[in-house]
């Protein structure tokens, strides 16, 4: 996919937009890897001579604007995508429900984690809206978790381009390190999330007794 984009966009006037378009897109439901579009955004960033900061800055508007089309479709049309059965084929309602539940216990914290969790990431999103989480919480939170995500994969591809240029093989090679890589960092991310709330339900549980 890596490879793939490079080729669509490399040389072209869309090297910048042209990916900030795929991310909004994902958004949508396109079954791409966020990950993968913004290091191929680092890469091409690499080669038309961008700061990768300018680059990670287009990138995260992509990944917001996407983001928020999912929890405003939720917040207008959940419901009503909910009663059809063909919705239900992506969000069952027994999904639909432990997500509910996962709000009702950790709170808005929950959008925070599903940015670097792909499988419950639309779900989360979808759901939140449809509960009419306030719009402002919801771009806090995950504003916030892109803050650390996006900057983080065009980095890394500013960086391969840099150092492999047009060596796919070597960039290849890496990528798949790099992967095994973002799930540690992404899972050291989730546990200290996870103890943040855990403590922060132990205090409330202490106030009530």
């Amino acid at each position: 996919m890596f490879e793939t984009l490079l080729k669509y966009f490399q040389g072209s006037p869309l090297a910048l937009w042209g990916p900030f378009g795929v991310l909004i897109l994902c958004g949508l439901g396109l079954p791409l890897p966020e990950d993968v579009v913004l290091i191929s955004a680092g890469a091409l960033g690499e080669i038309d001579g961008r700061s990768w900061l300018q680059v990670s800055g287009v990138m995260y508007g992509g990944v917001m604007i996407g983001d928020s089309t999912i929890f405003l479709t939720g917040r207008y049309l959940g419901q009503r995508l909910l009663a059809t059965r063909w919705f239900q084929r992506y969000l069952s309602p027994a999904k639909q429900e432990r997500v509910e539940a996962h709000f009702h216990r950790f709170g808005s914290m929950v959008l925070f984690v599903a940015r670097f969790l792909p499988g419950l990431r639309a779900p989360v999103f979808f759901t939140a809206g449809s509960l009419k989480v306030r719009y402002w919480k919801f771009l806090l939170f995950d504003g916030l978790a892109a803050l650390v995500s996006v900057p983080a994969f065009v980095w890394l591809g500013h960086w391969l381009w840099a150092n492999f240029h047009d060596d796919l093989e070597g960039l290849e090679r890496v990528l798949a390190r790099s992967h095994w890589y973002s799930l540690g960092v992404t899972g050291g991310i989730i546990a200290i999330v996870g103890v943040g709330i855990y403590l922060r339900l132990r205090r409330r549980s202490d106030l009530r007794d």
